[in-house]
């Protein structure tokens, strides 16, 4: 894939796209956040993307995604998720196991999580569900946001010039078949262990 036919998709739509990527990622809907980010520094690095432009539109894309997670976890509550949370990954052991534990090392998941991937989708909902306080939950967001979309857009930016693209790419779409092959077997097993109880 060529570095122009992605950049001039986002230039046609606008920065914008950026922020509808990494927004999906976050509130569950399955997208590469991080080889994404990592091809926009390499973008930025070819001056084929502006570099506030990009960074701006990204940090918002997950800063809004990480509020609209905890929003829905604290207003629609663990209802909601009971019926609707295996779309996002979401079931209801999952949320059982990581509430009680949430208050106690919510600091550093909310800071850190953003780097493991499942647990980035789940921590805003768990967020919310548990009822963290709201200004603590901000503060911690903007900073981790920050912190993560920065690092890999530092990433992309210093090994595009190293690293041929097509090499980029297809480790990232090996990385993410990868990750969701492992994913689908460890809820296969889940589910026979549950049927065999």
């Amino acid at each position: 894939m060529d570095l122009t036919i992605i950049s001039q998709y986002i230039h046609s739509y606008g920065y914008i796209v950026i922020l509808l990527v990494l927004f999906c990622g976050i509130v569950g809907i399955p997208a590469p956040e991080e080889s994404f980010l990592i091809l926009l520094g390499m973008f930025i690095a070819k001056h084929q993307l502006n570099l506030y432009e990009s960074s701006l539109f990204a940090f918002l894309g997950v800063i809004t995604g990480m509020l609209t997670a905890y929003g829905l976890g604290r207003y629609a509550g663990t209802p909601f998720f009971d019926k609707y949370g295996k779309y996002v990954g979401l079931t209801k052991e999952k949320i059982e196991a990581a509430s009680g534990s949430y208050h106690k090392y919510g600091i550093w998941t909310i800071l850190f999580g953003l780097y493991i991937p499942g647990l980035r989708q789940i921590s805003p909902y768990m967020a919310g569900i548990s009822r963290y306080p709201f200004l603590l939950y901000l503060l911690l967001s903007v900073v981790g946001s920050l912190v993560w979309v920065l690092s890999f857009l530092i990433l992309g930016y210093y090994v595009g010039d190293r690293i041929h693209i097509s090499y980029i790419i297809m480790g990232a779409v090996a990385f993410f078949v990868i990750y969701l092959l492992i994913k689908r077997k460890r809820n296969r097993k889940r589910l026979e262990r549950r049927d065999g109880q």
